[in-house]
């Protein structure tokens, strides 16, 4: 009997070790973490996002000739584009956004 309650005592301190250093290993993890936390800022075009979509709905409702015909249109109005900002570039103006822009905070924490 008396060799059973030696056995429990020690059990009972490898627990209380065990435990000890488990809280330790968990207190120094979490101080690491909150000194490496900083704030971090992601900016997401959510208008580039949305016109993708916008695309693919229509481009579902076309037919593969009609998809093709899209397609084609889209790459010329690309070049026109890129040529307009080239020469906007040239010219060193400033650029204005007549776009409505939105802004969305997402806070996590």
């Amino acid at each position: 009997m008396e060799l059973l309650s030696q056995y429990g005592l020690f059990l009972a301190k490898i627990a209380t070790v065990v435990i000890a250093i488990a809280v330790v290993a968990v207190l120094i993890v979490n101080l690491t973490q909150r000194k490496r936390q900083r704030g971090e800022l992601r900016i997401i075009r959510l208008s580039e996002q949305y016109k993708e979509m916008q695309e693919e709905m229509s481009l579902a409702l076309l037919d593969s000739h009609q998809q093709k015909l899209w397609h084609k249109a889209q790459k010329k109005k690309h070049k026109q584009d890129a040529k307009a900002a080239k020469a906007k570039a040239k010219l060193n103006s400033p650029e204005e956004t007549s776009t409505p822009r939105v802004y969305v905070l997402d806070f996590k924490g």
